[in-house]
């Protein structure tokens, strides 16, 4: 019940604050802009005072009954208000820092917006409620007892992809400047751009730099931090690069064989892939390098990931060369699409292979139980996407042999799509179902075998006995002194035989009880 009512009461005060402000980037805004009495604007006044004048106080008298009550916050609750203030501090740091962008983006660029005051009205605003929520957050007294960094790792992660983002389209901006000149006969210019969009990653980059070093996050080694890191820093990141990659080697591709074609690939994509090529690679190549001091499970994670990326990509070109082969030698009509399909193919296989083989390493030895995981992940990923492409493919063949053929569709041209991702990940669920059932067999021949334990309560002069039987290999034998007489050399030595054929016939770990006849009592121990 308490749980319930805490996320009751946090869930309202996340609504009035948006309310709150979005009232106050409206006030912000119409108090900068030039007075003038319209409908319009009467109706937004009205917005604006309702969004302010009555969420303000309620959301003021509802924090101050909800502060009281986060002294002394049970875990369920902490991690509520963390929940529920990281939302709010995330909302605003977007709304507020692409607007400040916007306006001083377009200032530097030559082209100064005619909604300023609105851009202003949310940077003030929204700014407002996000230091407010900051501060409070990071308020010793109110800071969370559960996922006390949630704020400021999800502010990290946010200002990481916008500085991703602006590096690529400020790069881009700045290829086709050099590289794709245009005449620009209406709108602004590539140089005006560029300026604006340098603006973007200076911005973004303080933005992040903020987070990551001020705010210490780059410090933070819980899971959470640990994950974000991984999904964004190095799984985005890797997935951008070897994208981009392969887009790069699509233009250098001679297919066919026509240097104006390449340049014309190049003026479409080029700058785009290129500067995608170098903005992931910067990311990928620090953030790999900030796992080095984290757990071995991240490390190893990590590489996982981007093994499977590289096989995923892998798998698409080769359901897409083996499309476009088969487009080669079904129709006439394909001439002109195959040679773009094979090559975009042959680009996902040379750069999905090399990494591949860089961060799974085939030959190595199997490694603990991630590799498992990862294995029967992958296998199970590709076992339903070819299962779905032979759904496809058979019901592309029944609709041909039930329904009334096209003259100029042939059935090898309608199933040639599924069936190249059928074949592709056939043969990876294969592999990695293999590959799986070699590791299985590889760590259980490397596992020790399970040490048998004998208990023996025997009487005084027993030792000769013992030393025989502690010859046995892969036997640990106790000897419990029992207050029998000592046994004659004839009862010992029967006693020794009757031991090692007790031990071949029970399994597993015993108690052995021998009494001064020489008599054995055998009980099997957990």
């Amino acid at each position: 019940m308490t749980a319930l009512r805490a996320l009751i009461m946090h869930g309202l005060l996340l609504l009035l604050l948006l309310l709150l402000g979005t009232g106050l980037s409206l006030l912000i805004s119409m108090g900068l802009s030039a007075p003038a009495v319209n409908d319009d604007r009467q109706l937004l006044l009205a917005t604006a005072l309702a969004f302010t004048v009555i969420p303000g106080p309620l959301a003021w008298a509802l924090w101050f009954w909800i502060r009281k009550k986060l002294l002394n916050a049970e875990p369920t609750e902490a991690a509520i208000w963390s929940l529920q203030g990281s939302a709010l501090y995330l909302i605003a740091l977007v709304i507020s820092s692409t607007a400040v962008l916007q306006l001083l983006g377009s200032l530097v660029g030559g082209g100064a917006s005619q909604s300023w005051q609105d851009q202003v009205g949310l940077v003030l605003g929204w700014g407002a409620i996000g230091l407010w929520q900051f501060k409070m957050l990071t308020t010793p007294k109110y800071v969370p007892s559960e996922l006390p960094h949630l704020a400021v790792t999800l502010g990290n992660a946010y200002a990481l992809v916008l500085a991703g983002y602006s590096l690529v389209v400020a790069l881009c901006t700045a290829l086709e400047l050099v590289f794709v000149p245009q005449a620009i006969l209406i709108g602004q210019g590539p140089l005006p751009r560029l300026l604006g969009a340098v603006i973007w990653v200076l911005g973004a980059s303080i933005l992040w730099l903020w987070h990551w070093k001020i705010l210490q996050v780059q410090k933070l080694r819980d899971l959470f931090a640990s994950f974000v890191v991984t999904l964004l820093g190095v799984a985005l990141a890797a997935l951008t690069t070897l994208l981009a990659a392969a887009a790069t080697l699509n233009i250098l591709i001679p297919l066919p064989w026509n240097f104006t074609a390449m340049g014309e690939r190049f003026a479409s994509f080029g700058p785009e892939a290129i500067s995608a090529l170098l903005t992931g690679a910067i990311f990928w190549m620090y953030h790999h390098g900030q796992l080095t001091d984290r757990s071995p499970l991240v490390t190893r994670v990590s590489r996982q990931i981007i093994s499977g990326i590289s096989l995923a990509l892998l798998a698409c070109g080769l359901g897409m060369v083996v499309n476009a082969l088969l487009a080669s030698i079904s129709s006439p009509l394909n001439a002109d699409t195959a040679p773009a399909v094979l090559r975009t193919g042959i680009a996902l296989v040379l750069v999905g292979t090399v990494f591949w083989v860089t961060y799974f390493q085939p030959g190595s030895q199997p490694e603990p139980e991630t590799r498992r995981v990862y294995l029967v992940l992958f296998f199970g990923v590709s076992a339903v996407v070819a299962l779905v492409a032979m759904l496809i493919v058979g019901y592309r063949v029944f609709e041909m042999l039930v329904g009334p053929a096209s003259p100029a569709l042939n059935m090898l041209d309608y199933i040639r799509g599924p069936l190249g991702w059928l074949l592709a990940t056939v043969g990876v669920s294969a592999y990695h179902f293999a590959l799986w059932k070699s590791d299985r067999e590889k760590l259980a021949a490397l596992e020790p075998e399970e040490c048998r334990r004998l208990i023996l309560v025997a009487p005084q002069g027993s030792e000769q006995l013992l030393s025989a039987l502690q010859l046995t290999e892969g036997l640990e034998v106790r000897w419990i002194v029992s207050s029998a007489p000592p046994l004659t050399e004839e009862l010992r030595d029967e006693l020794s035989h009757r031991l090692l054929t007790g031990l071949t016939t029970h399994p597993g770990s015993l108690l052995a009880v021998a009494n001064e006849q020489g008599h054995l009592d055998f009980t099997p121990l957990a």
